[in-house]
């Protein structure tokens, strides 16, 4: 009962945080279908594009070839493929 309690609050907690900051409830889960809308970008490698600052596929559109191939788990067939999928060579 105890430890039910202490996930209630915490989870109160964490929900005045994110709206001090602005975060909606939906919001995490709104941004991976945004970046899994790209041909080869699944919910395993989301969250990398994410921590490297990419939060749209217009982001990740725009980034260098350099760019990309700084986020953990990107190669350089990845980028070759997102750019002809993309129709940017």
């Amino acid at each position: 009962m105890l430890i039910k309690k202490i996930l209630i609050n915490t989870k109160k907690n964490l929900l005045n945080i994110l709206s001090i900051f602005n975060v909606q409830k939906g919001d995490f889960s709104d941004r991976s279908e945004n970046l899994t809308s790209i041909p080869g970008i699944g919910t395993k490698n989301c969250n990398n594009f994410y921590e490297a600052g990419y939060l749209t596929p217009e982001s990740i559109i725009s980034a260098s070839d350099e760019e990309l191939l700084t986020i953990p788990g990107v190669g350089i067939s990845f980028v070759k493929k997102l750019r002809e999928t993309l129709g940017r060579v």
